[in-house]
């Protein structure tokens, strides 16, 4: 099975996501990545994993202790060349250093060591897995709109599982304190 953990947005920076990514899918005849995927930041995606067990026990045991401080930055539009296009994320650096230390136990826990996962780029996808042509006109597109301006505390972790055709759904979210 697909899993990825990640950080799951909420209140007004959520719809404003939604809204956004429908706004663009219905302009753009796109796939509607707003009915399909919550809005969230990725932190570590697991790939196919045959037992979420171990990953779900040590995020219920490490939301409970650990002392989390910090906020995440909506604060523009941004894109990956060609592939995706997304609402800019700035992190506390303290955040980096909790997901860097987040990252590596879970790695520890799976064995999962590719390459790709020592280097975190937080961001809100709002477009993608799309022909770069259409990419690029929503990505000129976005140059039009009023850029998002939201803080919001990394105040969960949240395991996300694969439900098939581009489909996921939460499977179980953790509160973390500060």
């Amino acid at each position: 099975m697909k899993y990825f953990v990640g950080y799951l947005i909420r209140g007004a920076a959520a719809q404003w996501h939604i809204d956004t990514a429908k706004e663009i899918s219905e302009k753009f005849n796109t796939w509607k990545i707003h009915q399909k995927i919550p809005p969230h930041l990725t932190i570590f995606y697991l790939d196919e994993l045959e037992n979420i067990d171990p990953v779900r026990n040590f995020l219920k045991e490490w939301s409970a202790t650990a002392h989390v401080v910090g906020n995440f930055h909506l604060n523009g539009f941004d894109r990956f060349d060609d592939k995706v296009v997304f609402a800019k994320v700035e992190a506390d650096n303290s955040i980096f250093s909790i997901v860097k230390n987040l990252r590596k136990e879970i790695k520890d826990i799976t064995g999962i060591t590719k390459e790709e996962f020592s280097h975190w780029h937080p961001h809100a996808t709002l477009a993608n897995r799309l022909p770069s042509e259409e990419i690029e006109k929503i990505w000129k597109y976005t140059m039009n709109l009023e850029k998002p301006d939201f803080t919001i505390p990394f105040d969960n972790v949240t395991i996300f599982e694969y439900a098939g055709d581009r489909e996921w759904k939460i499977l179980e979210s953790f509160a973390l304190h500060s």
